[in-house]
């Protein structure tokens, strides 16, 4: 069953890479992370050990987490980037609109 989870994984990240890539930069830390599910799940069904319980699903949680805060500031970072060049834009509109009307 890890096969079908480890699959889904990837295609999700290929999915995000190809059909939300515009929409924000957080797509691919989100994609990245999603590889790397991927590969987690992989080797859980590969190894020996049960890469999802003990040690290794603290490891899991923790990247978890990272992924998580990374993506959420990356989203921020974005969205205020795409804001302040929204506002630049409607800024030269309306210059540009005040200097045809003199």
């Amino acid at each position: 069953m890890g096969y079908i989870y480890s699959v889904l994984w990837f295609l999700t990240a290929v999915l995000l890479v190809i059909r939300f890539r515009k929409e924000s930069a957080a797509i691919y830390v989100l994609s990245v992370y999603f590889v790397f599910l991927g590969f987690w799940w992989l080797a859980d069904e590969m190894a020996l050990p049960d890469m999802l319980a003990g040690s290794f699903g603290w490891i899991l949680r923790i990247v978890s987490a990272a992924a998580l805060i990374v993506t959420l500031i990356v989203y921020h970072i974005d969205k205020s980037i795409k804001e302040k060049r929204s506002e630049a834009k409607e800024r030269a509109q309306e210059a540009h609109a005040a200097a045809d009307g003199q």
